[in-house]
C-alpha cells in the first residue's frame, strides 16, 4: 500500500553508472586507506579529503535508496530485520577474517590484560576489527534510527533533527575555526570517550535519510529537471567549503556539509541518466564490494614488504596503492570466479533432484 504524500518512482535504473560509480568509489577508498599519495599538500587534499570522502556518503544513499524501495513494496519490519540479520552474518565473518589484526594492533597500545574484551567489544560494535569494518556498525545504528525517526517524525522533522547531529560531528572539521568555545570542549572530551565523530549517530543517517527521501519522492521537480544543474552547482560548493576547511583544517575532515547536496544529486543523476544505461556492469559492483572488504590486508601486506625500502612517505603511499589494487584485485577476481562455480554447481544438483 502506498502511504500519503509519498510519490512512487516510475523510471528505470541505470544500474550501469551506479555500479561504475560504487567500483570508483571503492577505489577512492583504498587510496585514503594508503596514507599519502602526493607530495604537494594541496594535492593531498584534495584526493584524501575530498575525492576520498565522497565514497563513503555514495554508498550510505545508496544502500538506503535499494532497501527503502524494496521495504515499501511490503511494508513489514520483518524485512528489516531480515536485512539487518543478512549484514550482521557478512560483518561477523569479516570480524573473524580481522581479528588477528585487531588482537596484534591491541598488543601494540601495551593495554592492561584486563581491557582486552573490553576492546575487542568496541572493536565488534563500534571501530571494527579493521579501519574499514566501522562502517557496518555505523550503518546498522543509522539505518534503526532514521528507520524509527522517519516513521515517527516524518521527512522533514527528521531531516532537521539528523541536520542538527550532523552539525555536532562537524565540528571536527571545524574545530579550528570554533577554538576555543564551549563547543570544542564538549567536542573534546566526547572524543576523549568515543574517538570520533565519523558513527551511526552523527555521520551516517543524515546520508541514510537522504536515499530513504530519494525512494519516496524522487519523481518531484527538485530531481527531475534540470539534474545536471543541482550536481554541477552542489560540486561549486564542494569545492568552496573545501577552501573553506583547507585554510583552517580542523581535527579531521570527515563533514562537509556539502557532501548532503552533492552526494544526493550525484547519486540522483547516476541513478536516472540515460548514459551507458544498456551496458552490463555488475561485475564492476561485485568487484568493489570485495575490493571494500579485503583491501585492507593488502595494505598491510604492502607497508610490511616496503618497510626495508627507503622511500619517501608519498613514494611509500604510491607503491602501497599499486600494490593493493593489483592483488585486491586478483584475489576479488578468483572470489568471484569460485562463487561463479559454487552457484553452477548448486543449480546442477537441483536440476537433478527435479528430474530423478
Amino acid at each position: 500500500m502506498q502511504r500519503r504524500g509519498v510519490i512512487e518512482p516510475e523510471q528505470p535504473v541505470n544500474y550501469a553508472l551506479l555500479s561504475l560509480f560504487q567500483y570508483i568509489a571503492s577505489v577512492l577508498v583504498i587510496m585514503v586507506h594508503c596514507q599519502r599519495l602526493f607530495e604537494h599538500e594541496t594535492l593531498h587534499f584534495v584526493q584524501k579529503s575530498m575525492f576520498g570522502r565522497m565514497a563513503v556518503p555514495f554508498f550510505l544513499i545508496s544502500s538506503a535508496y535499494f532497501f527503502r524501495v524494496r521495504w515499501k513494496q511490503e511494508p513489514q519490519d520483518v524485512k528489516l530485520t531480515l536485512y539487518i540479520k543478512g549484514i550482521l552474518k557478512v560483518y561477523g565473518f569479516w570480524s573473524l577474517v580481522y581479528l588477528p589484526y585487531a588482537l596484534t594492533y591491541f598488543q601494540s597500545l601495551h593495554l592492561p590484560l584486563y581491557l582486552a574484551p573490553l576492546a575487542i567489544l568496541a572493536a565488534l560494535f563500534y571501530i571494527g576489527m579493521s579501519y574499514q569494518l566501522w562502517y557496518i556498525p555505523a550503518f546498522l545504528l543509522g539505518l534503526l534510527l532514521v528507520h524509527f525517526l522517519y516513521r515517527k517524525l516524518g521527512p522533514k522533522k527528521t531531516f532537521a533533527l539528523l541536520l542538527i547531529l550532523y552539525a555536532l560531528g562537524a565540528i571536527e572539521t571545524y574545530h579550528a575555526y570554533l577554538s576555543p568555545s564551549l563547543l570544542t570542549d564538549w567536542y573534546d572530551a566526547y572524543a576523549k570517550l568515543f574517538f570520533t565523530s565519523r558513527n551511526g549517530l552523527f555521520y551516517t543517517p543524515i546520508f541514510i535519510y537522504l536515499g530513504y527521501f530519494l525512494a519516496d519522492y524522487g519523481q518531484i521537480a527538485l530531481f527531475q529537471k534540470k539534474r545536471w544543474l543541482s550536481l554541477l552547482l552542489a560540486s561549486l560548493f564542494l569545492v568552496g567549503e573545501g577552501v573553506l576547511v583547507y585554510m583552517r583544517q580542523g581535527l579531521d575532515k570527515n563533514f562537509f556539509f556539502a557532501l548532503i547536496p552533492f552526494t544526493l544529486f550525484l547519486f540522483n543523476w547516476l541513478l536516472k541518466t540515460q548514459l551507458k544505461r544498456e551496458k552490463n556492469w555488475r561485475h564492476l559492483k561485485d568487484l568493489s564490494i570485495l575490493y571494500f572488504f579485503l583491501h585492507p590486508i593488502f595494505i598491510e601486506l604492502s607497508f610490511f614488504l616496503l618497510k626495508s625500502q627507503q622511500l619517501t612517505k608519498w613514494e611509500n603511499g604510491r607503491w602501497a596503492f599499486l600494490l593493493t589494487i593489483i592483488l585486491t584485485h586478483l584475489t576479488s577476481e578468483l572470489v568471484i570466479r569460485w562463487r561463479g562455480k559454487k552457484q553452477k554447481r548448486n543449480e546442477s544438483l537441483v536440476f537433478l533432484k527435479k528430474i530423478i
